[in-house]
């Protein structure tokens, strides 16, 4: 069974711009329990360990407070993207030493992993988005958040096709 690629856009549900913790296990589980209660995962102590063994592997911090937290795992339909928002930062030990403000989330089908690397891929080239991460620093609500990612989203499938 191969899941859909590409997953379209990141679902509104999935936009947390009000992260609270500071560490970077604390953020982490903090993540993977709002994906557990929006029903994207059952077990989120199991994301959070997931997700802190891939920092663990090497840092998903790329420099101007932004990260890709990624991870393949069992029982996933399908690319699950996701988006956070950190106003106070979170060191996740990035090259450049910059606090992660923006955290990019990403989970795949554990079985297919070609999906995970062109889900990276196109998670990536929206962040790269004129304005997008600008928008998204500046977001005040889920909103906010979600208008700037639809818009990104837009303009990065129109840009795709063209």
């Amino acid at each position: 069974m191969s899941a859909r690629f590409p997953p379209g856009r990141v679902d509104a549900d999935l936009v947390f711009p009000d992260l609270r913790e500071r560490t970077l296990h604390g953020v982490l589980l903090e993540i993977s329990e709002r994906l557990a209660a929006a029903g994207v995962v059952r077990d989120a102590a199991e994301l959070a360990e997931r997700l802190s063994k891939r920092e663990r592997d090497g840092c998903t911090g790329m420099g101007g407070g932004i990260a890709f937290p990624h991870c393949r795992m069992d029982g996933l339909p399908g690319v699950v993207a996701a988006v956070g928002l950190s106003h106070a930062g979170v060191d996740f030990g990035a090259a450049d030493g910059k606090p992660i403000t923006v955290l990019f989330v990403l989970l795949s089908p554990r079985d297919e992993p070609a999906l995970h690397l062109q889900a990276l891929a196109w998670l990536t080239r929206l962040a790269r988005t004129p304005g997008l991460i600008e928008e998204l620093r500046r977001a005040v609500s889920k909103e906010d958040a979600a208008r700037a990612l639809r818009e990104a989203e837009n303009g990065s499938s129109a840009a795709a096709t063209a």
